[in-house]
């Protein structure tokens, strides 16, 4: 920016000057490559050591760059016509000659003047834009750390589940060696899981393990269908999406329905890119705050939905003749 600005301001002044039939233009290539070299290796320096110095008080740099311009502005003003002067012998004697060098100092210091103020301008720039990325990566940090700690709160609760299922049918080896093994299968999805995406198909086999295990324990009384297109189970997602889903239906679905408990997971992906989530139950709604209902779930789950997708996702619940369903909307990926 440097050398196209002071080419054009030398551009400039030889055609002004040429038109006018002078002969300064020795002096105006002079000057021209000064301010270049007083601007690049003399005023940068300064301005930096002053935006350092100043920068919790940024008015306080006015006194400083009122100076340096009008220093400056006359010291090239006088001091390149006098040093020009002596080597090259030039006399201006034209009135055109005259008037140019009684200009110079407004001149030189209305340079210089836009000059600092490009400096000053661009890298106030800069380090709005660097404060500005260093915010969002503060916010994505923090998102990301609450992400972890919201999914960490989910697993443990559903390991749990797990436990209890096997705990509740001890006295049975076969049924306690089929349930071990079904949940081992989702162990092993769980713990390979990381904070990135994965297809919606992997987090369906692994749910099939745990309804495995949840069939072998209620047996006749609990009947379960899954269906999913291929495109919803190649569609990427968030880690443990269906899961706390699936557990709450099992949970209230097995206090307010009569038996058998039904349960249907459906995923339906669309030709725009948009992503449909269905998971429901026999039984009755049951609200937050009674019947042991703390909502945990689902506010949690409609967190992680906002910090993920930033308010383009959605979760409704709706309960209507014995049916509770809960539909997840994702958008289509960016």
């Amino acid at each position: 920016m440097q050398s196209a600005g002071w080419l054009l301001m030398t551009l400039v002044a030889l055609g002004i000057l040429r038109s006018q039939g002078t002969s300064l233009e020795p002096l105006i290539l002079f000057r021209s490559i000064l301010g270049f070299l007083v601007t690049a290796f003399l005023l940068r320096p300064i301005l930096r050591l002053l935006r350092r110095r100043y920068s919790t008080r940024p008015l306080w740099l006015a006194p400083s760059l009122i100076g340096s311009v009008v220093l400056l502005g006359s010291a090239d003003a006088y001091g390149t016509w006098w040093i020009f002067n002596s080597i090259s012998k030039l006399q201006a004697i034209d009135s055109t000659s005259q008037m140019f060098i009684k200009s110079s100092l407004t001149l030189r210091c209305g340079i210089y003047a836009f000059w600092v103020s490009l400096y000053l301008g661009i890298n106030h720039y800069i380090d709005s834009f660097r404060e500005q990325l260093r915010r969002f990566q503060l916010e994505s940090d923090k998102r990301d750390s609450e992400l972890r700690l919201l999914r960490a709160q989910v697993n443990p609760h559903f390991l749990f589940n797990a436990l209890n299922a096997i705990l509740a049918e001890a006295e049975k080896p076969d049924r306690v060696t089929k349930i071990t093994h079904a949940l081992a299968d989702y162990l092993r999805f769980s713990l390979a899981q990381t904070d990135a995406l994965h297809p919606l198909g992997e987090e369906l086999n692994a749910l099939e393990s745990y309804l495995r295990v949840e069939k072998i324990r209620f047996e006749e009384r609990l009947v379960y269908t899954l269906e999913a297109d291929e495109a919803a189970r190649s569609r990427p997602i968030p880690g443990a999406l269906i899961q706390p889903l699936l557990e709450n239906a099992i949970k209230y679905g097995q206090r307010t329905s009569p038996p058998p408990l039904r349960l249907a997971i459906r995923a339906h992906g669309h030709a725009d890119g948009t992503l449909s989530l269905v998971v429901e139950n026999s039984g009755q709604w049951v609200e937050p705050g009674t019947n042991d209902s703390t909502g945990i779930g689902l506010s949690n789950l409609r967190r992680r939905l906002e910090l993920g997708y930033h308010g383009r996702a959605s979760l409704t619940t709706e309960a209507a003749a014995g049916i509770v369903r809960v539909r997840v909307e994702l958008p289509a990926p960016i």
